[in-house]
């Protein structure tokens, strides 16, 4: 049975990727041992090291004057990281809830502190009306979650909010399209979406953003910084996938033509839902409707529930809406093909 997985994370692998991943696991580069058993102090894996960062400025184009590190784990760990490494934010820091992945992020920043800090939550307000919302508030930074995989919202022109210095969690969209550097002092993303799989945790800092604090080692963010990613031993075989999903995207056409596919596929889907908006319900506004998570419902609960049943039977994975909310989660990374889309509304209009 032919499988299509949409799974929200961890996700698809390119297929590609795949196959040379499973050659590499049992003779990396013909060296006579598994990749899994590269030494982090060895050359190979510096090798490797020195060119995951080499794409990742090359396709993000990322200026100079930021940095590239690498943590252990997933993203929820940022939450910590960052007030710990930046404590000057107590006070100059205003946040942008746009779902759930937000407001935990800032939960967590005010148990950290135990203080409140300010925050704008994103109900029904126009991007012009949240984008003087945003100015009416005088810190200078800007938290925002740039896709809520929960939800399917997604706030990709973050660039025209031109006076605050952003930090964003990309970790769902990250490498997925093109996006601008200008006010931006720090991004992190996990990896198990568009670049590979989980265990990795991608910073991208501006030099000057995190400030030297008395700190225990590991969180201390200069340590990673000053140690290339090796003050400790690394997640080397999630960087090394890393390596070969940039790879993949690189010999893709780059990420103007992942931009292209990525938002050709999610609009024949959205097409397809408004074109029957009498039997879905989609609850998130046009102009923040993600192209990474496209979340809906059957208005009829118990259609709901025979799809995502009937989609299991016939090898569609990974529908079902997050537990907090229900529903159908479709999730459109990279990896998913043209035919993959089309195959997965020829299976919807069976429930129409």
């Amino acid at each position: 049975m032919k499988v299509n997985n949409f799974s929200a994370g961890p996700s698809k692998i390119p297929n590609t990727v795949v196959k040379q991943v499973s050659k590499d696991i049992l003779d990396y580069q013909n060296l006579g041992y598994s990749v899994l058993e590269i030494s982090h102090r060895s050359k190979v894996f510096e090798e490797i090291l020195d060119n995951v960062k080499a794409h990742l400025y090359e396709l993000l184009k990322i200026p100079d004057n930021f940095e590239i590190f690498f943590l252990q784990g997933g993203a929820t760990f940022q939450n910590t990281f960052i007030p710990a490494n930046k404590p000057s934010l107590i006070d100059n820091l205003l946040f942008l809830i746009s779902g759930t992945w937000g407001k935990k992020t800032y939960q967590d920043f005010e148990r950290y502190h135990n203080q409140n800090f300010p925050s704008i939550s994103l109900n029904d307000e126009t991007y012009e009306e949240l984008k003087t919302k945003i100015y009416k508030n005088d810190e200078k930074y800007l938290y925002i979650t740039s896709n809520e995989t929960i939800e399917g919202l997604q706030i990709r022109n973050f660039n025209n909010f031109e006076d605050k210095e952003l930090i964003i969690d990309m970790s769902s969209d990250i490498c997925s399209y093109v996006f601008d550097w200008k006010n931006i002092s720090y991004v992190y993303a996990g990896a198990q979406k568009n670049l590979g799989i989980p265990g990795v945790t991608i910073c991208i800092s501006k030099k000057d953003f995190l400030e030297k604090n008395n700190l225990t080692s590991y969180i201390d963010a200069h340590n990673h910084i000053d140690k290339d990613s090796a003050f400790n031993t690394p997640p080397t075989f999630s960087i090394y996938v890393m390596l070969k999903v940039l790879e993949w995207i690189t010999d893709s056409g780059g990420l103007e033509k992942i931009q292209s596919d990525n938002f050709i596929k999610a609009e024949l889907l959205y097409k397809f839902l408004d074109d029957n908006s009498d039997k879905f319900n989609m609850s998130v506004p046009k102009e923040f409707r993600s192209y990474s998570n496209i979340v809906f419902d059957f208005k009829d609960s118990k259609i709901t529930t025979n799809f995502l049943q009937s989609s299991i039977d016939k090898g569609f994975l990974g529908l079902n809406g997050h537990r907090s909310i229900g529903g159908v989660r479709v999730s459109n990374y990279n990896s998913i093909s043209n035919d993959m889309m089309n195959d997965l509304i020829t299976h919807l209009k069976g429930f129409i």
